[in-house]
Parts: structure tokens; C-alpha cells; sequence
């Protein structure tokens, strides 16, 4: 009985706390750089990890992990996190929150490409159809982005961040990493905070960064997002993996937008449109079809290693 509130309590948390990221991220572009938003949020949070991994079990590195990690890291949060974060300057929270959750759809469709999975049934090309029309409702119907130009724009960044988060994902599984998953997953965010930091810099975005700028709203998204969102989500996310199917673990794909869906209306003044429900019923409804269509196909060990194998992938909130 005791293990199972644990396990509701883990759910719970990781449905939440990803789910209200996205709402967290809105508030601090606000008065931070956006790329200064993601960077220093998975550098420090990227710290902590590999010190925490370190001192529990601490592994020498070898030269091709440490690329490895600055690769993967690129790909997940200098790509990725970086699109998402300049996004949420002009695209609801909600909206990213959806468009992110097709990171399940990219992915089934690049396995299949790079030759990782078998040839989808029909099952799951009716899926993938569907939910790739619902993306496209997202990002080009007027009523969902209140047909504004760098919301359109946004919206195309955000899905591209979802491309390069699934590529991510794909090629990490033949990549030399680390046997913590712990230390992996802090390595790449370390990696790709760094990244992301100096990209604030050459890009110009430093001479826009004023400390008596930050606003107190800002700044306590800069703490959730760091403390709670990288460092409790991430903990809860791999203590569920330890115990639960991955396959379960990963319904927070499709909880996520929902809940950023409410977060953003009920805290954000953000609201959703007709259209912004529509798309997110068939977005959430395929990428649950997906899910659940990949299950039957992989030992528990193949689930394990196609969840876990970018221990990043937990964090892409």
C-alpha cells in the first residue's frame, strides 16, 4: 500500500511539474534572454546530477562518452530547449505543450527510418497520420495562434525542437555513454546548458540580459525550473523507471499538454481556442496510440533501453 502512494505521488508529480514548465518558461523570457533561460537552468541543474552521480558511483569517463554527451546535449537542449524557450516568448504555453508531446510520433517515424524498428502496422500509420494533422492544425489554423506572425513562426520553432529531441532520442541509442544513468543524463545537461549560455552570447542575446530587469515572477520561474522541474522531475522520473514499465512511465507524453493546457489558462490568462482543444485531442489521442502500439513489439529490456537510452529524454520539460 505504501509503495503504491509512493508510485502515485511519483505520477503525480512528473504530471505536474512538466506540465507547468512550459507556463514557467513563458514567465521567465520575460525579463531573461531566453537562451540564459535554458542555459543556466540544465548547466546548474547538469551539475548537481553529475556530482550527485559521482559521489554515489563515481565511473571514469572515457573520451568518446564525454563527445558523446556534448553531442546528444546539443541536440536535446542547445537545439531543443533553446527553440522552446525563444517560442515561449510568442506561443501560448499550452500550444508548445502539445506541439513537444509529438516528440512520440517523430520518434516511432525515425526508428522506422534509420532502421531501429519494424516495418508500423496499420495501426500506427493511421496514428502517425492522424497526429501529424493535428500538429499541422496547431501551427497553421489562425484561431489557435491568433493568426500572428511570430506565433506561426514560434510554432514552427517549437515543432523543430520536437524533430531534434526525437533525432536525439533515436540516435542515442548507438551512442557510448555512461552505465549511470544519472551521470548521462547530467553530462548532456551540462553539455548543452553550457551551450546554450554561450549561444546567448554570440548571438547577442548577453547585451539584452539587465539583473535589475529580472522581476520577482521571473526570477521564482528561474527556481522552479531548475529545482523542481529539472532536479525533482528528473529524480521522480528515474526512481518510476526503477519499478514501473516505461511504457506507463511515458503517459506523461500525452498528461503533460493537458495540463499545461489548464496551467496556462487557470494562472497564464491564457485561452484556448476551439481549435486549440480539437488539435489537442487528436494530438494526445495518437501519441497515445503510439505509445501503447510500441509496447507489444519490445522485450521489457528493449523498453527499458528505447525509454532510458537519453536518460535526457525524461527531461525535455
Amino acid at each position: 500500500m505504501q509503495n503504491r502512494i509512493r508510485v502515485a505521488l511519483a505520477f503525480l508529480a512528473i504530471y505536474l511539474i512538466w506540465g507547468s514548465t512550459f507556463l514557467a518558461t513563458r514567465y521567465a523570457v520575460e525579463t531573461i534572454p531566453p537562451f540564459f533561460v535554458s542555459g543556466t537552468r540544465f548547466f546548474l541543474a547538469g551539475l548537481i546530477l553529475v556530482a550527485y552521480a559521482e559521489i554515489r558511483h563515481p565511473q571514469r569517463l572515457t573520451l568518446p562518452q564525454v563527445a558523446a554527451s556534448v553531442w546528444m546535449g546539443g541536440l536535446f537542449f542547445l537545439v531543443c530547449h533553446g527553440g522552446v524557450s525563444w517560442a515561449a516568448q510568442y506561443v501560448p504555453s499550452g500550444v508548445s505543450a502539445l506541439l513537444m508531446s509529438s516528440i512520440s510520433l517523430w520518434t516511432a517515424l525515425l526508428e522506422v527510418v534509420r532502421g531501429y524498428s519494424t516495418r508500423p502496422g496499420r495501426r500506427m500509420v493511421v496514428a502517425l497520420v492522424v497526429g501529424f494533422a493535428g500538429i499541422a492544425l496547431l501551427v497553421i489554423h489562425p484561431e489557435v495562434l491568433a493568426g500572428t506572425e511570430p506565433g506561426s513562426l514560434g510554432a514552427l520553432v517549437v515543432l523543430g525542437s520536437a524533430v531534434s529531441w526525437a533525432a536525439g532520442t533515436v540516435l542515442a541509442k548507438s551512442v557510448p555513454k555512461p552505465s549511470s544513468t544519472a551521470l548521462a543524463a547530467g553530462l548532456q545537461m551540462t553539455a548543452g546548458g553550457g551551450l546554450l549560455l554561450v549561444a546567448g552570447l554570440v548571438s547577442g542575446q548577453s547585451a539584452k540580459f539587465q539583473w535589475a530587469a529580472i522581476t520577482a515572477q521571473a526570477a521564482w520561474a528561474m527556481v522552479f525550473l531548475t529545482l523542481i522541474g529539472s532536479l525533482v522531475g528528473f529524480t521522480c522520473y528515474l526512481w518510476l523507471l526503477g519499478r514501473i514499465s516505461p511504457t506507463r512511465v511515458a503517459t506523461y507524453a500525452y498528461v503533460n499538454p493537458i495540463v499545461a493546457l489548464l496551467v496556462g489558462w487557470m494562472f497564464g490568462g491564457e485561452h484556448p481556442g476551439v481549435w486549440s482543444f480539437v488539435a489537442s485531442g487528436i494530438v494526445i489521442g495518437s501519441v497515445a496510440t503510439v505509445i501503447s502500439s510500441r509496447e507489444p513489439a519490445q522485450s521489457n529490456q528493449e523498453k527499458t533501453k528505447s525509454v532510458a537510452s537519453s536518460p535526457a529524454f525524461a527531461e525535455g520539460r
